[in-house]
């Protein structure tokens, strides 16, 4: 697995399951006000995998694959969020 993926992986994991943790436990007139603050979470937590794993070569390119994957992945969990508070 390259060092890229291997930073990006599981700040995307934990990015899921918050989201997946929210819509669960929170009701869902609170769900889309939640991503933000799990992708603002999430995006803390990037940086600080990249300060632990202590290598500054491809940092900004590391940074950018997490950022941009976090990004999809609350997009995405606010369009599931849209359609299944519509279905309620």
């Amino acid at each position: 697995m390259s060092r890229t993926l291997a930073t990006a992986v599981p700040v995307w994991a934990a990015t899921i399951t918050a989201l997946v943790i929210a819509i669960v436990a929170l009701p869902s007139a609170q769900w889309i006000s939640s991503v933000g603050v799990i992708a603002a979470a999430a995006v803390l937590l990037s940086f600080i995998v990249q300060v632990a794993f202590q290598r500054t070569d491809g940092v900004v390119r590391r940074l950018l694959v997490s950022t941009a994957g976090i990004v999809i992945i609350a997009a995405l969990a606010s369009g599931l969020m849209l359609i299944l508070t519509g279905l309620q």
